[in-house]
This record gives structure tokens, C-alpha cells and sequence, in this order.
């Protein structure tokens, strides 16, 4: 799904700069213009606000080309070169080669220009239609300014022209995006970029909204210039779509590696410095946390989600054919539905070191057919764009968010949090990977100061033995759970008992061991009965359903869907 989300514009985060600063005196094709937010009046920016832009995209465009509203002109302003142009295509409606409405595109970069990376660096979005993209479009853009350690985001719309045409504007950036309440994301990009990372909603295979064709995914042929179908849109022929690419690129080459970057700095910023800007190591050998509760809430809260689902098709597609519906055929259910197995298993296309728990993977053989899944559908009444069906890829569902997942991640490979105290969180409302409220109560125990030990760089953490007594952050838990003495069998006691067991890691793999075991009997029809089956993919056909509609009645992730409802997954019909 879309990197951007920011047809709204985002907000800008530097306050309003003392007027003795003065206007910008910019030369004549420079940027100029910023907006705060969706109908705002465009600002003029202050000579420290500019000076304080060096991502790619000012540099290379707007710096001295804000001039140049083509996607041609900026794209040459940007990489000259076409070799190191990369086009991707999204659409909920990507399967149907009708040639009416609109897809998005996402248009990448690699190489570099004047000493710019370009790689990973900048992005921008433009939507067209069966012709190929207008001369002059809007254009959405974001470039990663490394000094800073943070995304910048822009515009160009006609808001702020005094003539009537396209001028850019900046719309903000990701610092302390995290922090910002619902309301102060209101009416900007960062109502949709929780973390103020660039947005991919289907980060892994198979995408069932992106341009794939790869391991079975859709293969979007009608837009493709070396496909010989004869109903081709028109657009398929001009010069950008020689560079037409698929989502996989998108997301080995240039995403994943991104969002680690991102965190690193996240990490980065939440630590103790020194003078040189590194993380400060006390005459002990402790590091220091200083803002605990921003750093571990992705832990315990469902703060950015990914959609993902089965890698086989439910046969089912309002845009499809008749002919693809398979009643035999077999849909595996995606692993990340029953838990969170990035960070339990580790591993898997992000890379995550993860507590190596590998039982988790044996999620991923559990499988339903064709006709099953269609009698889901039809006994919940989904719709999809008005009409009983589902999506291209079954099983389409929120699964936890790879942004935040890898920043936890990173936390425990640095020690920040040990695998024990990891393991206690996820086991507590284990089987509800997303939109635990159970979990959620728990981070108010955690401070915002604490000493950890640093992991040795390339340690796996999982082969340090844990000294309790050194699990600062642990022991600070425990000590203020016990403050408040949690009433036997809450959630609240079962996270302080985990957090005081010899050892959470092992806990936790003997809850998940008994968790796929109990699916395993559940699922299959020799032990509990064909009647035992049908009840067993009902209840958890339930969860799904519940799971799309929590994201969309969240109050900032109901944002990602950009098509109210109607196109992004199957919902129950409304009363």
C-alpha cells in the first residue's frame, strides 16, 4: 500500500521561528512555502527553518529548482539518470485492468547526483490514469535528512499559487512524530505516519494491492510495457513505465533497509549522550535510558500495523474471473494472525534476530480451502466495494508493524531490554498480536530512566546469561507493579509473576508450544470432527473480522484506509 498516505499534508514541526529571524531571502526559484496542515494558509519560511532542510529533495530540487512541477523535470532534477529510476505501481483496485479510474505510483532512486545518496534517501508519489501521468500533478515527496536523523515531507498542489499553478511546499518532518496525540495529527501526513517512517502497509509478499508477479503474487500485465496483451492501458507505452518494477524491490532494496536506519536513530536519540553525541557508558558500564516509555511502548501498544495475508488467492475477487474460484483449492493462513512471530521466531524477510522461539513457524502450516473460505465470507457477509467477495490474497488481515517490531528489536540486540523481559510482555495475551488492550495497561509500570548493560556488539543477546539482580529495568517493574499490588489473576499479576520466574523466554515457548498444538487438534477434522473444524474456522474467521474493524475504528490507524471502508479488505455488511 502506499508509502505516503499524505494527499493530507503533514504537519510541520518546528514552531514558529522569533520574527527577529526575519523571511527567508531566498533566491527566486527556491522553496519558499510551508502549510501547517490541510486548509491552513501557506507561510512563508524563515531563513532557519530553510537552514535547517538537507535532505536529497531540498538539496537536488528545491533548494534552487523549486521551479521545476513536472514529474519529467523533477525526476531530472532528482537522477538524471533513467538507469537509476525505479517506477511501482499500488491500487486497491491493482487486479482490474478496466481502463477507468486511477492507480499510484511510487516512484524510487538509486545511484546518486552532485555526492547524493539517493538510495533509500528519497521518494516521491503521483497518481495517473490510462493515458499515463498529466504534464502537471500533484506530487508528494520525502527525502531522509542523515544529519538530523529524520524524514522531511513535501508538497506540490496549487494551494499557496498566486497564478494558479503548482507550487511546492514543506509539510513537515518525523521529528517526535511518535509523540503527537490524535488531535495534533489531525489534517497531516503524520495522521497516517504514526512514527513519522515512510508507509508501506504490505510490506511482505505477496501484496495484494502492489504490482508483484512475484512468488504468485498479482502480476499487473496491463500496465506492463513488455506484455503482449492487446487491451494494455495506453500508459504502459510511455517512457516512465520503462522502469516499471516490482513490489519485492521496493521492499528488500530499498524499504527494510530505511526503516532500520530509522530506528537506529530512534534509538539513538532516546539514550544518554556525551559530548561527541554517542551513547554515554558510565565508569560501571551502563548505558542510560532517558525516555523508557516512548522507546518501549511499541512493545506493549499497537502503534503501526502492516497488512498481511495468505500467500494463496481466495478465488474470490469482485474483479476477477468466475474461472478463479478452486473450491479445493488451499489457503494458508499467515503465521503473524495467531502471533507476533517476527519478534518470537525472529528471522523471516526483515531479518529480525528475534528469541529464536521457532515453534512459532509452525503457525505458518496451518491451511483452509477455497470453499471453506468462501462459506466465511458468506456466513459473516463481507463486502468488498459493495459485492460479496474478498481479496485477491485470502486471509487479508492487521498484523504487528515491521517499524516497530524491528525497533524493539534493535533495543533487545543492544540491551536495553533483555530477552526475559521481551518474553514476558509477548506472553502475556499471547494469541492477540495487535489490539491488546491486556498489554497495553502494562507500560505504565515502565520508567522513563534506567541503566542497562550493553550487549557486546555481534552478541547474540539470547547467549547472555542473565543476572537478575542487573536486570535493572525488570527489577524497576517489578518493584512498582508491586507498589500498587495487582489483585491475584489480572493481567497485571501475571506480567509481574513472568517478570519474577527464573525464566520468561522458556515460559513463553511452552505457551506457544501448547498454543499451536490446541489450533493443530482444533483444525484437524480426524480429532474433533468435521462439525469441530467448521466451529474452529469460524471462531477464528471472528478474529479477523474483529481485527478490521479495530484498525478501523482506531482513532489514528482507521487513516490507512483510504478507501472508507469499501475497498481495502472486506468488512460485514452495516446494519
Amino acid at each position: 500500500m502506499p508509502l505516503f498516505n499524505c494527499i493530507l499534508p503533514a504537519l510541520a514541526i518546528y514552531a514558529t521561528i522569533a520574527s527577529s529571524f526575519g523571511h527567508a531571502q531566498a533566491p527566486p526559484n527556491a522553496l519558499q512555502l510551508k502549510q501547517l496542515r490541510n486548509g491552513d494558509k501557506p507561510q512563508v519560511m524563515t531563513a532557519v527553518e530553510i537552514a535547517g532542510l538537507g535532505d536529497p529533495v531540498f538539496k537536488l530540487l528545491l533548494k534552487d529548482k523549486a521551479d521545476r512541477v513536472t514529474l519529467a523535470d523533477v525526476q531530472d532534477a532528482i537522477q538524471p539518470n533513467t538507469a537509476n529510476r525505479h517506477l511501482f505501481i499500488v491500487s486497491e483496485r491493482i487486479v482490474q485492468a478496466a481502463k477507468t479510474g486511477t492507480r499510484r505510483a511510487v516512484v524510487a532512486f538509486d545511484g546518486a547526483n552532485a555526492g547524493e545518496t539517493l538510495k533509500g534517501n528519497v521518494m516521491l508519489s503521483v497518481s495517473f490514469g490510462p493515458n499515463g501521468f498529466p504534464k502537471e500533478a500533484e506530487i508528494e515527496a520525502w527525502g531522509w535528512d542523515d544529519k538530523r536523523g529524520r524524514y522531511n515531507y513535501y508538497k506540490l498542489d496549487a494551494a499557496g499559487s498566486s497564478r494558479g499553478g503548482m507550487v511546492w511546499k514543506f509539510r513537515g518532518s518525523s521529528e517526535k512524530a511518535d509523540l503527537l496525540t490524535t488531535r495534533e495529527r489531525a489534517g497531516t501526513c503524520l495522521r497516517c505516519h504514526v512514527s513519522g517512517a515512510p508507509i508501506m502497509k504490505e510490506l511482505f509478499f505477496p501484496w495484494n494491492n502492489w504490482h508483484a508477479g512475484v512468488g504468485g503474487s498479482f502480476f499487473a500485465d496491463y500496465l506492463d510495457p513488455a506484455s503482449p496483451r492487446p487491451d494494455k492501458w495506453p500508459a504502459a507505452n510511455t517512457s516512465p513505465f520503462m522502469r516499471l518494477s516490482m513490489a519485492d524491490k521496493l521492499e528488500t532494496d530499498f524499504l527494510i533497509p530505511s526503516f532500520k536506519r530509522f530506528n537506529r536513530s530512534r534509538l539513538n536519540a532516546v539514550l544518554r549522550q556525551n559530548a561527541s553525541g554517542s551513547p554515554s557508558i558510565s565508569p560501571a558500564g551502563t548505558m542510560t535510558v532517558l525516555e523508557g516509555t516512548r522507546l518501549l511502548r511499541p512493545l506493549f501498544q499497537t502503534t503501526e500495523i502492516n497488512l498481511i495475508s495468505s500467500r494463496n488467492t481466495s478465488g474470490l475477487p469482485p474483479f476477477g474471473r468466475a474461472t478463479d474460484f478452486l473450491p479445493r483449492s488451499n489457503i494458508q493462513i499467515p503465521a503473524s494472525f495467531f502471533l507476533n512471530v517476527q519478534l518470537i521466531a525472529g528471522g523471516g524477510t526483515g531479518g529480525l534476530g528475534g528469541l529464536k522461539l521457532i515453534d512459532a513457524n509452525r503457525f505458518s502450516t496451518f491451511k483452509l480451502s477455497q470453499q471453506e473460505n468462501k462459506d466465511l465470507v458468506e456466513k459473516f457477509n463481507l463486502l468488498l466495494d459493495g459485492v460479496r467477495g474478498d481479496t485477491h490474497f485470502a486471509w487479508f488481515v492487521p498484523e504487528p508493524g515491521f517499524v516497530e517490531n524491528d525497533l524493539v528489536d534493535q533495543a533487545l540486540q543492544l540491551g536495553v531490554v533483555t530477552p526475559h523481559f521481551v518474553a514476558a510482555v509477548l506472553a502475556v495475551d499471547l494469541e492477540k498480536p495487535v489490539f491488546s488492550s491486556a498489554r497495553a495497561e502494562l507500560l505504565k509500570f515502565v520508567p522513563d530512566e534506567f541503566e542497562f548493560i550493553p550487549v557486546p556488539r555481534g552478541t547474540d543477546p539470547l547467549t547472555v546469561q542473565r543476572d537478575p539482580e542487573k536486570d535493572f529495568l525488570t527489577q524497576e517493574v517489578i518493584s512498582r507493579i508491586g507498589q500498587g499490588g495487582p489483585d491475584p489473576g489480572t493481567n497485571v499479576d501475571e506480567f509481574r509473576k513472568l517478570l519474577a520466574s527464573p525464566d520468561a523466554v522458556a515460559e513463553l515457548e511452552k505457551r506457544v508450544k501448547a498454543y499451536v498444538e490446541r489450533i493443530q487438534a482444533a483444525l484437524d477434522p480426524a480429532a474433533n470432527g468435521s462439525n469441530g473444524r467448521k466451529a474452529e474456522l469460524e471462531r477464528l474467521y471472528g478474529l479477523l473480522v474483529e481485527r478490521r474493524r479495530l484498525m478501523e475504528a482506531h482513532p489514528v490507524l482507521q487513516n490507512l484506509d483510504e478507501t472508507e471502508g469499501r475497498l481495502l479488505f472486506p468488512l460485514p455488511t452495516r446494519d
